[in-house]
This record gives structure tokens, sequence and C-alpha cells, in this order.
């Protein structure tokens, strides 16, 4: 996972050693095509109480998403992934107090999330809403959108994948790649450094096409150089 780039890039450092229990990715796909499943099957760990946790994606037809289901990870205390402790300072009686909020944070576990729209919000599609609620209805289709784009990262490339990423054969070939268009821009390079300029000068006494070596000398410093 972390050999590839855009899944590595969602995987952060609290993640990883999560990750190290993760024995295996498997693709089921669903009837017609329409929609799979992600399931990710863990060894026992500290970390969290299921073995297993899945991500589905539902689609009423090819590349529409109706709802992606996450399972709801059980986590021991102090383990979430997805959640920090950051200190604030609130007013309680007229005085400020500093106290300790769980926040969101960025983790790979966030993709387990279940993202769809709430029967309020397909009302609301129709043309029911507000403003804001169809900002937030953006909001809910965009994430659906993120998250059947990184879904798609598994099962298009990671999955069928697998080894060559784990050998590293894929990120060996990218940088080999990128090494022959360095060498083939420095050959180009050197070929113009290796060609040979021409000199630039009026005709002249030194000779054709160079300058007058005695130039700007006196009459003396002539006779004594002849």
């Amino acid at each position: 996972m972390v050999g590839s780039k855009n899944i590595g890039s969602h995987v952060t450092e609290k993640d990883r050693p999560i990750l190290a229990y993760l024995e295996d990715i498997q693709l089921d796909l669903h009837d017609k095509g329409q929609g799979y499943t992600l399931t990710f099957k863990f060894e026992e760990n500290a970390y969290m109480s299921n073995k297993t946790i899945t991500k589905k994606f539902i689609m009423s037809k090819s590349n529409v998403i109706e709802k992606s289901v996450g399972t709801e990870i059980v986590w021991t205390q102090g383990s979430d992934p997805t959640m920090e402790k950051k200190k604030k300072k609130i007013k309680v009686g007229g005085k400020k107090k500093t106290v300790t909020k769980e926040v969101k944070c960025d983790s790979f576990f966030n993709f387990f999330q279940t993202v769809e729209l709430t029967e309020k919000d397909k009302k609301e599609k129709d043309g029911k809403g507000s403003d804001d609620d169809e900002d937030d209805e953006d909001d809910v289709g965009e994430q659906m959108d993120e998250d059947f784009e990184f879904g798609n990262e598994f099962k298009e490339d990671l999955i069928p994948l697998a080894l060559e990423y784990y050998l590293g054969v894929i990120e060996q070939e990218s940088d080999d790649e990128d090494d022959d268009d360095e060498d083939g821009a420095d050959k180009d390079d050197d070929s113009e450094d290796e060609k040979p300029k021409k000199k630039k000068g009026k005709g002249g006494k030194g000779g054709k096409g160079g300058a007058d070596p005695m130039a700007g000398a006196t009459d003396k410093q002539k006779e004594e150089c002849k």
C-alpha cells in the first residue's frame, strides 16, 4: 500500500503500526458489475476488536454511486487514529478555562465511514431545499466521489498488481523511466556543448575572419614586433 503513491499518501504515521497487522485485501464484484466490496482482513491486535472491515460501493448503474457503506470499527481505548486530542480555551462563568477535546484528523481509516444521501437530502435534491442544504448535499456527493475514486485505486491498481508493488518493481520501473528521461536530456545538452562554435570577427590583417592582433599598437611597437 505504501508503494502506491495515491494510496500511500492517505497512510499516516499513526496508521502504519495498525496496518502492519493487515493480512489480506479481497475484492468481490457485485451482480452485473454494479458496485463492489473491498474486504480488509487483520490479524488479532491490540488496536481494534474487528478482524474484518469492509467498504461496500452500491451502484444503480455504471459509475453512479448510491452510497458507500463502511464497517464501524471498534477501537480499543486511545487507539483511534481518526481522532486526536486538542486543547481549547473556553469561557465558563466569565473565566477562561482550558479543556481537551477530541477532533477529527487525517487517517487512512476515515475511508471506512459510511457516506450516503439521507431521505432528507434526496427530497432536497428534488428542489425543495435551501441553498445551505444544497451545499451540504454537495459535500456528501464530493465525499462519495472521493471514496469511490480511492476504492478504485484498490480495485483497478493495487489488488491486481499487489506482487509488483510488494517487490518494488513498479516503483523501480518508474524511477528508471525518470532516469532515462534525465539521461536523454543530459545527452542533448552534451551534444549541444560539443558542437564547435563559430568564431565571429571582422576580416583584417590577422587573417580571414580574424581580428588584427596588432590593432591599436604604436608604430614603434609594430616595428619592434617585426
